[in-house]
């Protein structure tokens, strides 16, 4: 198992990862906390577990609607799907896969 600091909203927060995960951890961390930059604009007041919470709900929002493109895109091409289409969607779907279990 690997450790990783991240920082979010300006505080460190020690992760531990798999092996080889650091740098898509640090990513990650990294969506979060523009996401959080974004929000803080908006609601000054809000506390710190109110802008992860908010930063969160976002996230799975973006998430919700990758996976109803992805539904959408198959539904109109599986009539008649490329292979090269086919590839697309399944990188996609695995991206998606890896948001949802970050």
């Amino acid at each position: 198992m690997a450790s990783v600091t991240v920082k979010v909203n300006g505080r460190p927060y020690p992760i531990v990862c798999g092996d080889g995960e650091e740098d898509h951890l640090k990513y990650l961390a990294d969506l979060v906390d523009k996401k959080i930059k974004d929000i803080s604009g908006m609601a000054s007041n809000a506390s710190e577990g109110q802008l992860l919470l908010m930063a969160s709900v976002l996230i799975a929002d973006d998430l919700s609607q990758a996976k109803e493109t992805i539904e959408k895109f198959k539904l109109e091409n599986s009539s008649n799907p490329s292979p090269d289409i086919e590839k697309i969607a399944e990188k996609i779907e695995a991206i998606a896969e890896r948001l949802e279990s970050a």
